[in-house]
């Protein structure tokens, strides 16, 4: 198993300094996605202010392997 780490980055850096180990890459990105997942919803209504949200999943050497990119846009502006 290889370790993984899923960086964030939502208006700041916020670096994965445990990582996590997966078996392979399937793993790897089924992981990155409940991890996404989990902090869109727990940001909520927070993260209509920093509109965007990216995770870089890096190996044990810092080589990015897989990016996702979230972004909030309300854009109407009526649902004050």
């Amino acid at each position: 198993m290889a370790r993984y780490f899923f960086h964030v980055v939502n208006g700041e850096f916020i670096p994965d300094l445990e990582g996590m180990d997966c078996k392979n890459g399937d793993a790897v990105k089924a992981e990155a996605v409940k991890i996404a997942g989990a902090m869109i919803h727990d940001q909520g209504a927070n993260l209509w202010k920093t509109a965007r949200l990216d995770m870089f999943v890096c190996d044990g050497k810092q080589k990015t392997h897989l990016k996702l990119s979230f972004c909030a846009e309300d854009l109407t502006g009526e649902l004050d």
